[in-house]
This record gives C-alpha cells, structure tokens and sequence, in this order.
C-alpha cells in the first residue's frame, strides 16, 4: 500500500483524554496498515485515486456494540458510506468531529438514538453492518460547520480539518501496542540493534537502510517498506528478542503471499486477520520489549 508523506505532517487529534474503545464486546484490534494515507481496503490504484483518510478498528462481527467515544451530540445518523454499511457523525464537547463508518442501516434505533442528541461515553449507539466487518474511524477538527466526511484524492494534500487519529486510538488501548508512527517504527528497529540514529527524528536513508537489515535477517522481502508481513515479523522478533547479533534463526511465521508487500497481499492479510494492533498478546509483549530497551 503506496503511503503519503504529508500524513504525519497532521496534527493528531485531541479529544477526550482516554476515550472509549467504540467496539466494547470486541478485543481491540487495528489495522497498523490503514494509518498513513495508504489506499483503503480493497482499492485498487487503476480504478481508485484516493487516500485512507482514517484508521480501522477491526475484527467486529455481524451486530457487534457500538458506544460513544465521548460525550458528543449525534449530527449524522445512516449517512452514505460503503455498499449497504452506514456511518455516523459526531460533534463532540472537546472540539472534534468523529467519523464512525461500518453501522447496520437502522440500528441506531434500537437503542432509541437520534439526530440532534446528546449522548454520554460509553453510550449506545447501534451495531456493526457484518459485511463490513469494522468501524472506521476519521476526526477532523471540529469547527467551521463540518456536516460530513471528506474525500482525499491521492495527489493532493490531505482535505482541511483532517486530524491524525494514531494517538486518539493509542489512548484507547495504550500507547505500546502497535507500530503506527515513525518513532514507534524506530524505537523497535533501535531495540532490534538495527537502528542507531536518533529515534525521535524523521524517517529517512539510515531508517530504511535499518529497516531492510531487518527485513533481511528476518526473511523477508526486502524492499524498505514497512507493510503488513514486515510489522507481524518485527513484532513476532520483539517477543523473542532477536537482534542482530543474535538473529532470528527461522523467519517469522506470515500468511502466504507471493513477491513484495503489494496492495492485494495487503488487502489478503487483512480478511484473514493477520494484522497485528491493538491490546493482543503479541502487541503487549512487543510493547514490554520496547519500553524495557528505553529504561534500559
């Protein structure tokens, strides 16, 4: 999946302080890939010119809970989105508009919600479309009479009021758990002995150049881009502590694909759940790894 540097160039999204998890019967789960300004799931760059404008929370089954991340006033309900999925639109107190696409057509109204309602964190406030399988998350800024979403289009800057959610989401389920950002990024290649610039600093050769020794040594594809099977290998290495003067003996176990990290394998990894985020048992052991390498 192509990835566009103005994408961390966003300001990240405030918001509530800890925010709910929006799927509250459901681990929680993201796609790392669908962060970045790739293109969305499925889209294919001959027929599909825009940017992933927002982050998946995946792994949600047919009628699975939606809840309100915060208190907000609900000013969109069933709003054109994907095939027969619905989103909702919130205006929240703290100043954001939450975008929350992959609702079941009607659903809302099981739990008696309306346009124009308050509602509390932790709220209901419909239920998962199964097809779709997720919620996807966008925050914009809140101000200005924002009615809807925006659509990013692949050669242009990102559309205004769009806010990173990478942190919005890391405060629902902790800040270790994945490895969505640059820092994030080199903070695992530098605990792998792979990295030895400055990790606060943006990405660039010495990255890449650390990120394909890594590539290498874990049997991968080495082509310097930080996708799906890459992420699964890095985090599967920061649990057994390989490094590079003890590599990994065997490459790390990946669904099956064939040549590089290519948007089809992508999108193959991700029905099929590859995707390693949010507060599994890999991603927190990962997490231990990293913070125990920076107190070191």
């Amino acid at each position: 999946m192509a990835r566009t540097p103005d994408w961390e160039k966003l300001v990240m999204a405030q918001g509530d302080a800890k925010p709910a998890w929006p799927l509250p019967n459901v681990l929680p789960k993201f796609a790392t890939w669908s962060v970045g300004g790739g293109r969305p799931f499925g889209c294919k760059e001959a027929t599909c010119k825009r940017w992933h404008a927002g982050i998946d929370l995946t792994g949600a089954p047919d009628k699975a809970l939606i809840i309100a991340p915060e208190d907000a006033l609900v000013v969109g309900i069933d709003r054109s989105w994907d095939d027969q999925a619905k989103a909702m639109f919130l205006q929240t107190k703290t100043g954001l508009f939450l975008v929350l696409g992959g609702f079941k057509l009607g659903s809302s109204k099981e739990f008696g919600v309306t346009h124009g309602q308050q509602v509390r964190k932790g709220d209901k406030l419909g239920r998962v479309h199964g097809p779709y399988g997720m919620i996807h998350l966008e925050t914009y800024i809140g101000s200005g009479g924002r009615t809807s979403n925006s659509v990013w289009w692949k050669n242009d800057p990102p559309p205004a009021g769009l806010l990173n959610p990478t942190n919005y989401v890391e405060r629902m389920v902790g800040d270790k758990v994945s490895l969505l950002q640059t820092r994030q990024r080199h903070d695992a290649l530098a605990a792998l002995g792979y990295f030895k610039g400055d990790v606060a600093g943006p990405w660039g050769p010495a990255s890449e150049e650390a990120l394909r020794a890594a590539q290498a040594a874990l049997g991968l594809t080495v082509d310097g881009k930080w996708g799906p099977q890459t992420e699964d290998a890095v985090q599967a290495a920061l649990q057994v502590g390989c490094t590079d003067e003890s590599p990994c003996e065997e490459p790390a176990v990946g669904p099956p694909t064939e040549g590089s990290e290519s948007t089809d394998a992508v999108a193959a990894i991700g029905r099929i759940g590859w995707i390693v985020g949010g507060v599994t048992v890999l991603g927190i052991a990962a997490g231990v790894v990293i913070a125990a390498r920076r107190s070191a």
